[in-house]
């Protein structure tokens, strides 16, 4: 496999389907897939199909029966498995059943996917066989493409009765009239010498093929002129010219359709120094947030920098206009920092190839959760110079395996787009302790865990009388997930847990935490923790899982570290999670930091105070800022 192959492998589990890449018929698929599907979704980075690729998609696995039996390819098989429901009826181990494979897959998969290149020799050649003696008035004979084609379609069945010679001479005038241009079989016209349809024919008193199949089409027109006579010859040829049929014909037919252009490279840096900062800066997510942090923090350090917006997709709003005066459509500096995920950072690059990265210093600023990077997508790394981690966990999950530096860069943290609400804005109650968790259902039920924090609220405050309360803020959230509507189930039983759903505008969210007394996060892992480093920043007690990034700053100093032992990360919890293990908070301590976080308001404030100090130092923009610009000048030297 190649690099992109590989890539792409790792990124789309619905297309391997738990298979291993070791798995030789796994691979073969797979192999199947990029070629049938590159060029469309990866097209910056598809290659032109070779002679070998044209070998194997030929390769026949179930020999024809006979002349009229259709033989089943390797990738017409691949096809009939990929794309089962529509290919449900077609049971190759009949003949009828392969025929029927046969028209569909050559009258419409092939033209709709672009198979041509991918089409050998053989199956060419028999395509184009005729299927009939030559037909009048013209004298030329039926291809097995042009019956398969009414094979395959309905419509075009009933219309044309193949048992009589005129059905068929009509169904041949039909094709070339509308059906190659409307069923996208350009290129099939090419290796039929469509072209010499338009030549004229001296038998045909100088009239090209095309013209009889124009007159045929057309009722008015066959009900006026009879082409058998001279006079209905230069009547028919009058009509062509006046009404300029040829020219049009031979346009919808003849011409090639565009080809996909690459996006060209980037010209040369604009600037000497400076960053463009690449990620979701108008998502309204966590990770749309750590790039408008890094930029924020260039900004207060004067670091030069532009903002590439990448966008999110449907199922995330993206209103959000902080970065909105720097956005750019170029990449103006030397350097690249990717605030995305390794596996966007790849995905991008599959779908925009070199358009961003080439002729710049790339950084991937990634966040991971995990405590390996998996193999599966070690090509990534060849995608940038450098990486930076947002915290001791999320380095030491990656110098493990990085070929490149890692470097500890923590990440900027604000709150100062705040808008205060009172909590009757949210629909919550002024007389109770309010414990909040805000989580993105995208990022996985199963790593957020919001399941333990009903269960350690409802432990903590078992009687259903005390003042207290827990809020979950959400978004994402499907309907139809398993996890999710636990969730709900547990959380129905207990008036006093709250759900917000949707998506607030930022300063929204900040006025969330700030309408709640503190914080919880039963999380089994996370790359840094910035809903609780923004809720220490405002001066929040924080109850959270004493594990992975948050535990740079969070301790029992600063906080309440909840203490847990490793679990085994389950089938679906998270991406490439198997054979991996992450955190399970234990119950008892989650329930009793709680209860003691409401009960000694005094020590927790105490705690709360020294988090927020924390914070305010480790993460203020200006210090990130430093870092940054202190490293960018070396990567621009």
């Amino acid at each position: 496999m190649t690099r992109e192959m590989r890539l792409a492998w790792g990124l789309r589990e619905d297309i391997r389907s738990g298979r291993d890449i070791d798995d030789p018929e796994a691979r073969l698929d797979f192999r199947l897939w990029w070629l049938t599907s590159a060029a469309r979704e990866f097209p910056a980075v598809a290659c032109s199909p070779q002679a070998e690729d044209a070998a194997l998609a030929g390769e026949v696995i179930i020999p024809a029966a006979g002349e009229e039996d259709a033989a089943v390819t390797r990738l017409m098989d691949f096809i009939r498995r990929l794309r089962h429901k529509e290919a449900a009826g077609f049971d190759v181990a009949m003949p009828q059943g392969r025929r029927a494979l046969a028209a569909w897959y050559y009258a419409c998969v092939v033209p709709e996917l672009s198979l041509f290149p991918l089409l050998d020799a053989s199956e060419r050649a028999w395509l184009l066989d005729p299927v009939t003696p030559p037909l009048a008035p013209a004298g030329l004979p039926l291809p097995r493409l042009v019956r398969l084609t009414w094979e395959n379609r309905t419509d075009v069945r009933q219309t044309f009765d193949l048992s009589q010679q005129d059905g068929t001479w009509a169904l041949l005038a039909w094709y070339w009239i509308y059906g190659a241009a409307e069923m996208g079989h350009r290129t099939y016209a090419a290796w039929l010498s469509a072209r010499e349809l338009f030549s004229p024919r001296p038998e045909l008193g100088g009239l090209p093929h095309m013209a009889l199949f124009a007159w045929q089409a057309d009722d008015a027109q066959r009900a006026r002129i009879n082409p058998a006579t001279p006079a209905g010859k230069a009547a028919l040829a009058a009509w062509l010219e006046e009404t300029r049929t040829l020219p049009r014909l031979a346009q919808a037919l003849l011409e090639a359709p565009a080809g996909h252009a690459c996006p060209p490279p980037p010209p040369p840096p604009a600037h000497s120094f400076g960053a463009n900062v690449i990620g979701y800066a108008r998502g309204e997510l966590g990770i749309g947030e750590d790039s408008r942090m890094c930029a924020l923090a260039l900004s207060e350090a004067k670091a030069p920098f532009a903002v590439v917006n990448i966008p999110v997709g449907s199922n995330t709003r993206e209103q959000d206009a902080f970065l909105d005066a720097c956005l750019v459509e170029d990449t103006p500096y030397p350097v690249n920092i990717f605030c995305l995920t390794g596996l966007d950072t790849a995905r991008m690059w599959l779908e925009r190839g070199e358009a961003l990265f080439s002729g710049r210093k790339n950084v991937g600023y990634w966040p991971w959760e995990l405590p390996a990077w998996p193999e599966a997508m070690a090509d990534a790394y060849t995608l940038v110079d450098e990486l930076w981690v947002s915290s001791a966990y999320t380095r030491d999950a990656f110098v493990k395996s990085a070929p490149i530096p890692v470097r500890l860069m923590p990440m900027a943290v604000s709150v100062d787009r705040i808008t205060p609400r009172p909590r009757e804005a949210f629909g919550l109650p002024r007389d109770r302790f309010l414990f909040l968790y805000t989580f993105d259902c995208n990022s996985y039920l199963a790593r957020k865990n919001p399941l333990a924090a009903i269960r350690a609220f409802r432990a903590a405050f078992p009687r259903g009388t005390e003042p207290a309360g827990l809020v979950l803020k959400t978004m994402n959230a499907r309907e139809d997930d398993p996890r999710w509507l636990a969730l709900a189930a547990s959380a129905a039983a207990d008036a006093r847990i709250v759900f917000l759903h949707g998506t607030l505008d930022r300063g929204d969210v900040l006025g969330l935490f700030a309408a709640c007394d503190a914080y919880v996060s039963p999380h089994r892992a996370e790359g840094f923790g910035r809903t609780l480093a923004e809720a220490m920043l405002l001066g929040k007690p924080v109850i959270a899982t004493g594990y992975s990034g948050n535990a740079d700053f969070l301790t029992p100093e600063t906080g309440y570290p909840v203490p847990y032992r490793f679990v085994p990360i389950g089938d679906g919890e998270y991406p490439f999670g198997q054979g991996l293990v992450w955190a399970e908070p234990d119950a008892d301590a989650l329930a009793k930091a709680m209860r003691r976080v409401a009960d000694a308001p005094e020590e927790a404030a105490r705690r709360a105070r020294a988090g927020r100090d924390m914070v305010a130092e480790r993460h203020h923009p200006l210090a990130i800022g430093h870092a940054y610009k202190e490293r960018l000048e070396a990567l621009c030297r």
